[in-house]
């Protein structure tokens, strides 16, 4: 056999080696060109927003979802390479830390990354992005607090697997489209960090030692917090943060 020969069928069995390996991995990105030049356009002013990598595709059978709360995008404000964009509709990539844009009547969603999207808004959620390098582990994070001190909620997703025939347990949220005969799913983690006001970053684990990181305001906190859980809705772990920072800026 001669030299070419050799070598078109080593490129032919490269290429299908790709293929091979693409379809087998549970998470697969592709971008058709023509098709992403034609959403670009349609995005006008905002195409240098969705010149990132298209979004993840998870081809798992699996309970749960990839996103940081649900699967529907909302609208929001969003900051991109030093630029400001109003009025888009957004989401969060929970297990590769994306932040995903849509745009409206079009199939693509274009995945960015934390180092250049330092903040965005989904409804009434703020969000800061952390890129590699900084005191916490790269990713989006929630920001609770209009005062001095500030927490940041992360919350991230592993694809896992159960055999027990449990929702919301096992993966940590509630699915309303639960399947009972699959056994991977989305599960969920969500960390939480406290940073003081000179900028210092701690990470708490309970409501105590969010509370303890006051120690000049304990008695007033501690009052506010009393407070509501006398309400009927009671006072989730979040709700609990957002009451404590306010009360504390007071």
């Amino acid at each position: 056999m001669n030299t070419f020969g050799l070598m078109g069928k080593t490129v032919l069995l490269t290429i299908v080696s790709v293929f091979a390996l693409l379809a087998g991995s549970p998470c697969v990105r592709a971008q058709v060109p023509p098709e992403l030049e034609s959403f670009q356009q349609a995005a006008g002013e905002r195409s240098i927003l969705y010149r990132g990598r298209q979004g993840a595709k998870y081809n798992v059978l699996a309970n749960g979802h990839q996103y940081w709360s649900k699967p529907e995008f909302e609208s929001g404000d969003i900051t991109f390479e030093d630029r400001f964009y109003h009025n888009v509709a957004l989401n969060i990539d929970a297990v590769e830390q994306r932040a995903l844009v849509k745009l409206a009547n079009s199939p693509f969603v274009v995945a960015l990354t934390p180092d250049l999207t330092p903040s965005f808004t989904i409804g009434e959620s703020r969000f800061v992005g952390i890129g590699p390098g900084e005191n916490l582990p790269a990713g989006f994070y929630e920001e609770f607090g209009d005062g001095p001190e500030h927490v940041y909620k992360h919350v991230y997703k592993v694809v896992d697997s159960n055999t027990q025939n449990v929702n919301g347990d096992a993966i940590g949220y509630y699915d309303e489209h639960y399947h009972s005969n699959y056994t991977r799913h989305f599960a969920i983690h969500r960390v939480y960090y406290f940073r003081d006001a000179e900028g210092h970053v701690t990470r708490f684990r309970s409501r105590n030692a969010l509370i303890r990181k006051f120690p000049d305001r304990k008695r007033q906190i501690r009052q506010a917090v009393n407070a509501a859980r006398q309400q009927p809705a009671g006072l989730g772990f979040d709700d609990f943060c957002k009451l404590v920072l306010n009360t504390a800026a007071r």
